[in-house]
């Protein structure tokens, strides 16, 4: 018998290797193989009786058991076709390979100690679970939409309990790490069982048996980040991608794919997915309008009550203007948690000479460096390296104008304004540190929590009562047609962390676009309004969902030579091309 075996070479297909005599092999296993004057880990992909090509297959040297079942090969070949990768590359990049488990402490060592409280569903709540039981096991599609607050992870849990007891798994993800503890907790109590948890930093050993675990049906629920989309269960009934318009849902790296679409291609399987929000993308409401997606509203908060929110100025040399201090003195008296957001790391973002102006800037990306007061360091944000003695690139000039504020200038102001609260930060730069902080607040051990995107998306602490926005005008500053929407989403997640306990929210924004369609309905809660206006936007210019748009980046010595061939040979098919368009480079590499 001949095996055709996936394997990670670029620009392959597969290749043929005899299965030796009383050797077990079936599709979707994993063997090692020789390769050259290699042994490479491959998939099985199909058995034959005769090679494809004339000549003596190598034989197989070692069979590892089970990567995942055969069905699933349509799924991989659709996203390594569209990621323009290997079928094999794709498999290697997403699926775990085989690695002894380490036992080690828990991987999610941040646990909530309150008492659990009886939750009843409100009518809407039980309505909305009704419709989604029903499409179990139909493939049928829907969109929970919900302002914060409003109990949409109620439904989830109430939807995925029916899955399980119909004989089905239920799969539940997010798009930060930072949200998996909370909806871990609650899922544990509402199923009565521990969810699997997956996501990129698992080791090695406890992803492979995570996996492993679906693919023999010994896991009936998980929950996790984009990867989790394709844990291979037997038996998937439902599918739940919370906050469904978060760019965290795309992977970056090669192979590029989107959750969104990996679990749509999964519901032709007969899983009913729902994709929630408060802030859909505007594609996936476009969709629901047009009835490709059936639109499920919850329209009543839950918890709490909607917080007082209000936009205010400061002056330019500020970073925590005086209304946003007033109120953040007036929360701390009453013994209320504050959260400040702000999507911009470091301390200062951005510096100049004071010889003869010139911006500080990466010398091999050409991006502004930004300065890092712990490690007393400029850094780019980009590659990573460290300037902490930098020059003029003019006038080779020592001396600079600092400006701009990040999250780290954000907790030295609250720590010099506030000296007796207790202040902590959580960015990418303390995330080592996530649960711990996260844990602490949880216990009311933090008093100001300043954070960046991490914490200003679906984390739900009651103690929490200010919400404040530090520079609201710096999440549109983002050269893509996405900003303006990013901007709302943001927004409103970052808003919808106040009062959902029993003490009333309050938000203060700082801003001096209040009357920007994105700012101005975010302020109001109303996602429907600024649909309105950037569908509007989106339909003049042809932008998604009226066309569909493809990212080609090329990178190199001939960068601009090639984008330039790529452009018109693409131009001559018909399509119509933006570009070839100038990045800064990265890492002294032309883009």
């Amino acid at each position: 018998m001949i095996a055709f075996v996936l394997l990670p070479v670029p620009g392959t297909s597969g290749f043929d290797y005899l299965v030796p005599e009383g050797m077990e092999v079936e599709p979707g296993f994993w063997v090692e193989v020789p390769f050259g004057k290699r042994v490479l880990l491959g998939v099985v992909q199909e058995i034959r009786d005769l090679p494809e090509y004339p000549g003596k297959p190598k034989p197989i040297l070692r069979v590892h058991g089970p990567a995942l079942p055969p069905r699933l090969f349509p799924l991989f070949s659709l996203v390594s076709e569209e990621a323009c990768t290997a079928l094999g590359m794709a498999l290697a990049h997403i699926v775990p390979k085989p690695a002894a488990r380490r036992h080690s402490a828990p991987f999610l060592p941040f646990r909530y100690t309150e008492e659990p409280k009886r939750v009843e569903l409100t009518e809407e709540q039980k309505a909305a679970v009704a419709v989604i039981c029903d499409g179990i096991g139909k493939g049928e599609k829907f969109l929970l939409f919900g302002p914060p607050a409003s109990g949409k992870t109620e439904v989830y849990l109430a939807s995925a309990q029916e899955a399980i007891h119909q004989g089905y798994a239920a799969l539940l993800l997010e798009p930060e790490i930072s949200l998996l503890p909370q909806l871990w907790a609650r899922a544990a109590r509402a199923l009565g069982k521990a969810p699997a948890v997956y996501h990129g930093e698992l080791s090695p050993g406890e992803r492979f048996h995570v996996w492993s675990s679906a693919l023999r049906g010994e896991i009936s629920c998980a929950v996790g980040t984009r990867s989790a989309a394709f844990l291979p269960f037997p038996h998937l009934g439902l599918m739940v991608l919370d906050e469904e318009g978060e760019p965290g849902y795309k992977e970056e790296r090669s192979p590029h794919y989107h959750a969104r679409k990996v679990l749509e291609e999964r519901a032709k399987e007969g899983a009913a997915l729902v994709l929630g929000a408060a802030a859909p993308a505007v594609e996936t409401f476009f969709r629901a309008e047009q009835g490709e997606i059936r639109l499920l509203s919850l329209t009543q908060r839950v918890s709490g009550s909607p917080p007082e929110v209000k936009a205010v100025q400061k002056e330019p040399e500020e970073v925590i203007g005086a209304e946003l201090r007033e109120a953040i003195a007036r929360h701390l008296q009453a013994g209320g948690q504050i959260l400040l957001f702000l999507n911009r790391l470091g301390f200062f973002t951005g510096a100049s000479c004071r010889t003869c102006g010139e911006i500080l800037r990466c010398p091999d990306c050409e991006v502004a460096l930004v300065f890092h007061l712990a490690e007393k360091t400029f850094r780019c944000s980009a590659c990573g390296k460290d300037f902490p003695d930098p020059a003029c690139r003019r006038c080779g000039g020592t001396r600079f104008r600092l400006f701009g504020a990040g999250t780290e200038r954000v907790e030295y102001e609250a720590k010099k304004l506030f000296p007796q609260a207790r202040v902590a930060r959580l960015d990418e730069e303390t995330a080592k540190e996530r649960d711990r902080i996260l844990s602490a607040l949880a216990k009311g051990e933090i008093d100001i929590l300043v954070g960046a995107q991490m914490v200003g998306k679906g984390l739900d602490f009651p103690g929490i009562t200010l919400v404040g926005v530090i520079d609201a005008d710096q999440l549109l500053a983002s050269p893509t047609f996405y900003a303006a929407e990013r901007a709302f989403q943001l927004l409103l997640s970052a808003m919808g962390r106040a009062g959902r306990g029993e003490k009333p929210g309050e938000v203060v924004v700082q801003t001096h676009m209040p009357d920007h369609y994105a700012i101005s309905s975010a302020l109001r809660g109303d996602y429907l309004a600024f649909y309105q206006e950037e569908i509007k936007f989106r339909k003049l210019l042809r932008y998604p969902p009226f066309s569909r748009l493809l990212r080609i980046l090329v990178s190199g010595k001939r960068a601009e030579i090639q984008a330039g061939k790529m452009a018109e040979m693409l131009r001559e098919k018909g399509l119509e091309v933006l570009g070839p368009a100038r990045l800064h480079p990265l890492r002294g590499e032309p883009r």
